[in-house]
């Protein structure tokens, strides 16, 4: 059974750039279509009446869900939906982007891993003074990097720091390794401090739903300084002594609130932190995070959508969509992923 032909909103800042891609591709004759980048526009169309179809980023899309009576099919632009997830119009099919992400992300966090066990800033610090200090240097292969949610993201990662041979853990709610590599060490939520505790790096993946907020929380953080605490009072061996800790924040910026992880950073429990998502956006002038050494802010930067990438998801999902089948990467409005 075929869908009839759909009437499309693309709602996007990227407009001019997906108004080109659709009316190059093959199916830019069998929709009805709105492209702007105004929500204004949207809502004072009559158009809104007719769409079935909207293709947007989630943030522009929850201004005019609500909106669009016959709505039947969102696909957004992002991999994270929070903004729509948390809407109360759950009428409609809702579609993510998978695929298209774990090169961008890959470079991303290999870059700062590297930048930190090379000590870039510490070389960049020498420099500035004249001193030939050289300190001890690492291989990345001696760290454990642990990667919290292991979904489509994480798992494209894998073959990088294969290839780098890292060695691997991760968490997620099931504990099950991806089927690419079914050695993978595996932790469960509860297993948290365990996890962290185990890891050089810790890589947060993990999407924004209620399981995931404050996710990483005092009490686990407590529970690390205190193990550090013991760990320091019992050795004199300083290659026992509590290692360095560097966390990548690149899901989402709930997982930990400002405070905690302000806390593990003034108590060694990360003595980095690379954080490209925040509670809010864009983070404000008056942050403290602006202002300390240990924090690097790379400004939601990591795995931008692009549009051409995006588009070949969409061009699949409306194919799929006008042969009567379900679009790929439906989100589950309950498990908010």
């Amino acid at each position: 059974m075929h869908n009839p032909s759909p009437a499309l909103i693309i709602l996007s800042r990227d407009v001019n750039q997906y108004q080109a891609l659709w009316e190059a591709s093959d199916l830019s004759n069998t929709s009805l279509v709105l492209a702007t980048d105004k929500v204004a526009e949207v809502l004072e169309s009559t158009f809104k009446d007719q769409s079935t179809i909207l293709l947007s980023e989630p943030d522009l899309a929850v201004q005019v869900v609500a909106h669009l009576p016959n709505l039947k099919w969102c696909q957004s632009t992002w991999a994270g939906n929070a903004p729509l997830l948390n809407h109360s119009k759950q009428d409609y099919i809702l579609t993510g982007v998978k695929g298209i992400f774990s090169q961008l992300m890959s470079e991303y966090v290999l870059s700062y891993i590297l930048s930190y066990v090379r000590q870039h800033q510490t070389f960049i610090e020498l420099q500035s003074k004249q001193q030939w200090a050289p300190p001890r240097i690492r291989s990345i292969s001696e760290l454990t990097i642990g990667i919290l949610g292991i979904g489509n993201i994480a798992t494209g990662m894998l073959s990088m720091f294969a290839a780098l041979n890292v060695n691997i853990i991760g968490l997620s709610r099931s504990a099950k390794p991806p089927l690419s590599h079914p050695q993978m060490p595996m932790f469960t939520p509860n297993q948290l401090v365990d996890f962290i505790g185990a890891c050089d790096v810790v890589i947060n993946l993990l999407p924004d739903t209620p399981a995931t907020q404050a996710f990483i929380d005092r009490t686990t953080i407590e529970a690390l300084i205190a193990s550090q605490q013991t760990v320091t009072a019992t050795t004199s061996d300083t290659s026992d002594l509590p290692k360095s800790r560097q966390f990548i924040n690149a899901g989402r910026g709930s997982v930990v609130t400002d405070e905690v992880l302000l806390m593990a950073l003034d108590n060694g429990v990360f003595t980095q932190a690379v954080l490209d998502v925040f509670t809010t956006e864009p983070l404000p002038a008056q942050h403290v995070f602006w202002h300390r050494d240990d924090i690097v802010i790379t400004q939601h930067t990591a795995a931008i959508s692009k549009p051409s990438d995006v588009m070949q998801v969409f061009m699949e999902n409306m194919t799929r969509y006008t042969q009567g089948l379900s679009p790929l990467y439906v989100m589950d409005w309950h498990q908010g992923y």
